[in-house]
């Protein structure tokens, strides 16, 4: 019996020898599968429940800038250009003369604010047509958002926005100042996907809306550069 054990003995320990350990790894394989499809569940549930939150909460959009009113100011008259006094960057006045045609037809500026181009010179020959100037009305400097239709009654005067501007590369806190009642397309007088051939497109317009900023921020060398706009609409 003893010599009949040890073989059986031997057999035994390599049995186990062979097979316990892959056993065991299978075991911790299917622990580690099931803890990390676990991990996975979480996340996946926290990044769903966040965009729930940003979609019902804000509203976001890049397709937004800074903006001024501009005014490009035209001779109104043919004739020769006596008076430039306009100069790129120049601080001015509203009713301060920027221009003067021969026979005394004044160029004025419409508002306080800069000179972003000066397109004459004294002794140019401009047309009644040509832009000798363009003022940018910067003690209102701004940020317009382009928004879609569908989202347009989220938006509201008042509601609290975080504004990133590119050309900072941050984020200021701002506030909705008006919500435009016509489209861009209107206000351009671009064309509309409307016609009368039997054919039609649909195009989401946009609405603009004016934002302006909390902080005390100089925008007025930054005027037509890219921002993204964050409303916070409940």
């Amino acid at each position: 019996m003893a010599a009949n054990t040890a073989p059986g003995q031997s057999a035994a320990g390599e049995y186990e020898e062979d097979f316990t350990p892959k056993t065991a790894k299978r075991r911790i394989n299917r622990r580690m599968i099931t803890i990390a499809g676990i991990l996975l569940a979480i996340v996946a549930l926290v990044i769903g429940a966040y965009f729930i939150y940003e979609g019902t909460f804000y509203y976001q959009t890049n397709n937004a800038k800074v903006d001024a009113k501009i005014f490009q100011l035209t001779a109104n008259a043919s004739g020769k250009l006596t008076q430039m006094d306009a100069r790129q960057g120049e601080q001015v006045k509203a009713g301060q003369v920027l221009a003067r045609v021969r026979g005394g037809r004044d160029i004025t500026s419409p508002v306080d604010g800069t000179v972003i181009e000066a397109r004459m010179n004294v002794g140019d020959y401009p047309d009644a047509s040509d832009v000798v100037a363009v003022v940018a009305e910067t003690s209102d400097v701004y940020i317009t958002a382009n928004v879609e239709e569908t989202n347009i009654l989220k938006v509201q005067p008042g509601q609290k926005v975080s504004v990133a501007l590119d050309a900072y590369g941050r984020s200021f806190d701002g506030y909705v100042d008006q919500v435009n009642p016509v489209t861009s397309t209107s206000l351009n007088g671009g064309a509309t996907s409307f016609t009368t051939s039997g054919t039609y497109t649909k195009v989401t317009q946009l609405i603009p809306v004016k934002i302006k900023l909390v902080d005390n921020v100089d925008l007025s060398r930054i005027i037509g550069t890219n921002a993204t706009v964050k409303v916070r609409i409940k």
